[in-house]
């Protein structure tokens, strides 16, 4: 006859037997331990903490970003043979080093690369428009993560393409894409930028429009460019909660944005922030590690001479973060968003709304 007391002792034992063998369930591991855990680490080991369980791979907001600075990436494709198209796609960590990403051959349904130019990159995506066509109902705008090598379709917009800026974020309130016609040229729209639920869009004419994803409401914020500045080529910039306007005409402006009048203003300097403008432009804090770069305008694929440029009080690093940043600045590198809190696979982006 076996007493209580005995069969509680053997479960005990057969339970730390299990669990010497097996060793504990990391799957369950509170989500507060996960983010201290997985904040800690660089990139590459993010990504390769998705293979260690099913639980760790989905992409969490909450967990901080490894730093606050972009990427630069270096992108070449071009055609292998009639049926394949060769890649070559190479990212640089600021603070760290040059990784290559894709160094190979694709199908020939990636000859899109050959004719597209980045316009937007967010969640470590890069938003890539497509300026010519090779055959009907090709794709005219596509997503490309360099971490995951993925490629997204978007579905086609018409031929050629009828629009001059593109951008993209993703909302909860809001349907996988939309776009705007209508409006009257010459006045073409020069850059665009979403932050806060709100798309905002400037124009060769100075207007600021603005587009509330939640409420479905096109407003024109700004009807007007102040007096001797050239919107031709503007860069609009998300910086904190403030938007902030680059232009270039005898000399380098930086606007920003008054919510109160809704009104641009100008800035004479940059506050302890570094600017990355190009293609894509990106705006953060020069603190900690990155201070060194505080007031200082790395420019890449655009008008913009010299590639670096200095406002308010600073003075040129020798660091590596500065020789890198300054390295992909002239080699006309493209600025990407890293991914926040993981690598975002295409299925993580897709259902992400």
């Amino acid at each position: 006859m076996t007493t209580t007391g005995t069969r509680n002792s053997k479960k005990r034992r057969i339970s730390r037997w299990r669990l010497s063998k097996h060793g504990p369930n990391w799957s369950d591991l509170p989500l507060g331990i996960l983010e201290l855990i997985i904040g800690r680490l660089r990139w590459v080991d993010r990504i390769r903490i998705r293979a260690v369980c099913k639980a760790w791979s989905v992409p969490n907001t909450h967990i901080p970003a490894v730093h606050e600075l972009p990427w630069a990436m270096k992108f070449c494709w071009e055609y292998a043979s009639l049926s394949s198209v060769k890649g070559d796609c190479r990212l640089l960590d600021p603070l760290s080093r040059e990784y290559v990403v894709e160094e190979g051959s694709r199908g020939i349904e990636c000859r899109v690369f050959r004719d597209a130019e980045p316009c937007a990159s967010l969640y470590g995506w890069v938003l890539f428009k497509v300026w010519h066509f090779i055959e009907k109902e090709i794709t005219s705008l596509f997503l490309y993560s360099p971490f995951t090598t993925e490629v997204i379709k978007i579905p086609h917009l018409g031929e050629p393409p009828m629009f001059q800026v593109a951008t993209f974020a993703l909302n909860a309130t809001s349907p996988k894409y939309f776009t705007f016609d209508g409006f009257d040229g010459p006045n073409f729209a020069v850059d665009a930028a979403y932050t806060n639920g709100v798309f905002y869009c400037v124009f060769e004419e100075g207007q600021l429009g603005a587009f509330n994803v939640e409420l479905k409401e096109w407003t024109i914020l700004v009807h007007h460019r102040p007096p001797g500045i050239s919107f031709l080529d503007a860069k609009l910039i998300v910086s904190d909660a403030d938007l902030r306007l680059l232009s270039h005409c005898s000399s380098l402006k930086l606007l920003k944005l008054d919510f109160s009048k809704m009104d641009w203003v100008y800035e004479n300097d940059l506050s302890n922030h570094v600017l990355f403008i190009g293609c894509t432009s990106f705006s953060g804090p020069a603190v900690g590690e990155t201070s060194q770069l505080a007031n200082t305008i790395f420019a890449s694929q655009t008008w913009l001479h010299p590639k670096v440029r200095f406002s308010g009080s600073t003075s040129p690093s020798r660091s590596r973060l500065y020789r890198n940043c300054v390295e992909a600045a002239e080699c006309n590198m493209t600025w990407i968003a890293f991914p926040l809190g993981g690598i975002w696979r295409a299925d993580d982006l897709i259902h992400a709304v």
